[in-house]
């Protein structure tokens, strides 16, 4: 399949989608747009328009074309994924375009007013919010790594995992904008977001990990990705800032310089983070056990007793 080829015209003011009817322009990037759609049920959809005329030569545009036809069968296998729905073009206009599934609204979720729409991501979220909980983190950071993870097994790399990058589809999180992704050491000159890219440059499944680091310290400290590895000055009580110092050794080693002292891959990021909830050595291990040894403790001592009347009834009955 190759991508549609340009023409000498401009293309026309509202690109025609096949099944679906544009309604408005939601989003405009380096090198497309991405527009709110009704298909042919009545149910809306996100639109991304790729034009060859963004792009400086031939290659860059055949490329992105290509990364899309690889992922597009990928995407609806894992639910950290955004769903690819469909995939055409226009050659005479010169452009490309995919259908994908639709961010919840800001504030409506999945119930959808056109006129109002505004897509939920994760960059939205931090704009009112600015800091998550631990345990939230935790909940977003799993299934991101996990998709990475998923991606990178079948030769994909992302290559701008970012806040804005990140939507929510009925409450959960999904990576989204897949027209930076490419096969692994695959070289291109047009990727990444300042402030997440790592040191040695994108390309490379560590180098996914890198940025997906910085994520999780904006969202687990409030502050900006350059002010990395800064903690915030003040923390709350003593429990909610332990855990927001062991969740920030998860940080640092995603975010090492070297990427060799990273995670070796996104499934061991994964894991570290469920562990952190729900293993040994998890945030509320260390507040429950001494509860549950008190129990253990009292439950010995009245076990103890027990015994110790049943003897000295038996006893009693034997002396009479």
């Amino acid at each position: 399949m190759s991508a549609p080829e340009e023409s000498a015209e401009e293309p026309a003011q509202r690109p025609i989608i096949a099944e679906h009817e544009l309604h408005r322009l939601i989003g405009v990037g380096s090198s497309g747009e991405v527009w709110l759609a009704m298909n042919s049920i009545g149910v809306y959809r996100a639109v991304k328009i790729i034009f060859r005329k963004s792009f400086p030569w031939p290659k860059a545009y055949e490329d992105e074309f290509q990364g899309l036809v690889r992922f597009e069968p990928l995407s609806r296998q894992h639910d950290g994924l955004v769903d690819i729905l469909q995939i055409g073009g226009n050659r005479e206009a010169g452009y490309f375009y995919y259908v994908m599934e639709l961010a919840d609204d800001v504030e409506t979720g999945q119930n959808i007013y056109p006129d109002f729409y505004e897509p939920r991501t994760l960059a939205t979220d931090l704009a009112t919010r600015r800091q998550l909980p631990i345990g939230e983190c935790i909940r977003l950071g799993t299934p991101v790594a996990s998709a990475l993870g998923f991606m990178h097994r079948n030769g994909l790399i992302h290559r701008d995992v970012k806040p804005a990058n990140i939507i929510f589809v009925n409450g959960f999180p999904k990576l989204v904008d897949v027209g930076l992704v490419a096969e692994i050491f695959q070289t291109r000159s047009r990727v990444g977001t300042e402030g997440y890219i790592a040191p040695e440059g994108p390309g490379t499944p560590r180098a996914d990990i890198y940025s997906l680091g910085k994520v999780l310290y904006e969202i687990s400290t409030g502050k900006d990705r350059h002010a990395y590895p800064e903690l915030p000055d003040q923390m709350e009580n003593p429990a909610v800032a332990h855990d927001k110092v062991r969740f920030n050794k998860i940080v640092l080693r995603a975010c090492r310089s070297d990427p060799r002292l990273r995670y070796r891959d996104a499934e061991e990021l994964m894991s570290c983070l469920l562990s952190f909830q729900f293993g040994p050595r998890g945030p509320f291990a260390g507040r429950e056990l001494p509860y549950l040894s008190m129990w253990i403790n009292i439950g010995g001592i009245i076990v103890m007793l027990g015994v110790i009347l049943f003897l000295a009834l038996r006893i009693w009955k034997l002396l009479r």
